[in-house]
This record gives C-alpha cells, sequence and structure tokens, in this order.
C-alpha cells in the first residue's frame, strides 16, 4: 500500500540562512511544500519564489500577517491540498531515516491521527540529544482530525481524537548557528512569555528571579541527563536558566510599569519618571520585535 500525499509546512520569517536547505531536505519526498511567510524583510521571498519558479507542481508560497505563533500555524495548515501534514520549521531538517519511517507508517492499515517527533538539536555546534530539549512534539498528522492551538508562544498541536503515535526517527534542528539572532530570537519568546503568565494574573516575586534559574538548571543538567551531552549540555542547561530569570525579569518589570501608572494615575501632579529602557520589550506596547542584523559569525551547516 502506498502512504498517502503529504504536505510539508515551512513557516517561515526571515530566514534566508536557513530555508534553502530546509526546502531541499523534502524535496522528492513532499508532494507539496507550502511556505508560509509572515512579513519576510530579508531574501526569504526571492528564495521561495524561486523554489515556486523550479517546482510548480510541488511548491507554494502564501503570504499572511503574523499574529501569534499557534493561529498562523494553523491557519497556514488549513492551506494545504492534503490531509496528512508536517510542519517543519524553516531551521530545521527531514532526515531520510525520518521520512522513511512516515512512508512505512502511514502505508499501514489503521494508522493514528498524529505522530510524536524528536529532534537532534544543534547548538553552537554541539549535538543535543538529552537535557530540557529532548522532547517529542506532534508534527505529522492529520488536519481533518488536528491542528494548533492560538497560543502566542509554544503553541502544541491538539489532537481530537487522541490517537497519537510516536516516531523513532528524529529531525535534525539548528537551533542556535548564531548568537546574536538567537539572544534575539529568546528576547521576543521571553516577552511573549512574560505577557502570557502577566494575563493569567501570575506575578513574580525575588524568590523567582533567585530559584527559578537553579532549579531550571539543574533539571536540565541534571535531571533530564543534559550532562550526557559535555560541554554543550551544560551551555544549554546555562541557557535555560538565564531564560528563566530573563521571562520572570520581566514579569516583574510588567508589575513595576503598572505600579508607576496607578501611581501616576491617582497623583496627577506627580511627574512620572521613565522607566529605564534595559527591560527590553517588557511594557504590553513594546512586544514588536526589528528586522535582526546579520550575523558575522555564524557556524556551517550541512
Amino acid at each position: 500500500m502506498h502512504r498517502p500525499p503529504i504536505s510539508v509546512v515551512i513557516p517561515c520569517k526571515d530566514e534566508e540562512t536557513h530555508l534553502t536547505a530546509c526546502v531541499r531536505s523534502v524535496l522528492g519526498w513532499a508532494d507539496e511544500i507550502l511556505i508560509a511567510d509572515s512579513g519576510s524583510t530579508d531574501n526569504s521571498l526571492a528564495i521561495a519564489r524561486d523554489f515556486c519558479t523550479a517546482y510548480p507542481q510541488v511548491c507554494r508560497l502564501v503570504q499572511r500577517e503574523f499574529i501569534s505563533f499557534g493561529s498562523f500555524k494553523a491557519w497556514a495548515v488549513n492551506q494545504c491540498r492534503y490531509d496528512w501534514v508536517f510542519v517543519l520549521d524553516a531551521d530545521e531538517r527531514m532526515t531520510p531515516a525520518l521520512a522513511h519511517e512516515i512512508d512505512q507508517k502511514l502505508s499501514q492499515d489503521n494508522a493514528p491521527d498524529a505522530f510524536l517527533v524528536g529532534f537532534n538539536h544543534r547548538y553552537l555546534g554541539y549535538c543535543i540529544r538529552h537535557g530540557a530539549w529532548n522532547h517529542k512534539v506532534v508534527r505529522l498528522f492529520r488536519k481533518s482530525a488536528a491542528n494548533y492551538d492560538a497560543k502566542a508562544v509554544h503553541e502544541k498541536v491538539v489532537v481530537r481524537t487522541g490517537k497519537v503515535a510516536v516516531l523513532k526517527g528524529r529531525l535534525d534542528h539548528w537551533t542556535c548557528t548564531c548568537l546574536d539572532k538567537w539572544y534575539r530570537k529568546k528576547n521576543h519568546y521571553t516577552t511573549v512569555g512574560a505577557l502570557e503568565r502577566w494575563k493569567q494574573g501570575k506575578r513574580a516575586h525575588l524568590w523567582d528571579l533567585a530559584l527559578r534559574p537553579i532549579a531550571a538548571f539543574t533539571k536540565s543538567f541534571l535531571f533530564k541527563l543534559g550532562f550526557l551531552d559535555g560541554v554543550g549540555g551544560f551551555l544549554v542547561a546555562q541557557d535555560d536558566a538565564f531564560t528563566a530569570f530573563q521571562t520572570y525579569l520581566k514579569l516583574w518589570a510588567i508589575a513595576r510599569q503598572r505600579d508607576s501608572e496607578r501611581s501616576l494615575a491617582s497623583s496627577p501632579a506627580t511627574e512620572l519618571p521613565l522607566l529605564p529602557p534595559t527591560i527590553g520589550h517588557a511594557c504590553p506596547h513594546r512586544t514588536g520585535i526589528t528586522k535582526e542584523p546579520t550575523c558575522r559569525t555564524t557556524l556551517a551547516q550541512s
């Protein structure tokens, strides 16, 4: 039995460094490649159009304004021609072993409605297979039975039938090849994460700033066996600790901002000092991110 056709969705924004290798990793395997762009200002659109011109029967380009990760991916999935959809981020690569396994699984009768996939992460040249990043997420699913939730960050696929299996193969994920770009991305994620916590009624305390980074490092490096990845595992655990600190520092800064606004409202005659710009995008009206500059020290990709 031949497997059913598969649409591969590649969400994209300013991914000129990764897009070509990503698309080529599924050319010849995917029945449709849908590049979903959300406002690229680099060379990504030109790369996407070149693929659409060279492979018009397979590649398509769609564009929409970015609102949140969940809503954008859900919209892109709904643009696909086929029921089976694989979502592949631009900094990821399909591997031959995973593609072969998918072909075998979908060729069988009574296949489940979704599959969990793991990753081989690349962090500054180190291969990361353990630690807090060693998890599986749903990437292959029937769009008639599943789609993304509307979360602003850390979105996930909701499978309405609950029929989910696990694939042994892994994607190659070029997580961080340029620290400048990586920390700009992390700055955006931690801002969104802090705002989501604020909307949920959560607040930051001094113990959050002191203990959560330590807990994040310990979880990743010890309990999740990050030490088995050596220096790379240590760096990732430190990165997790910094992410926890930055998220809760921004949550604390939002509360300080709101307190200052309330003080101004209750005392109109008092001039409110401006908050220092070092809190970054912690204020709700400053959550946008600007175009990232080109990184001069990037690591080679295979």
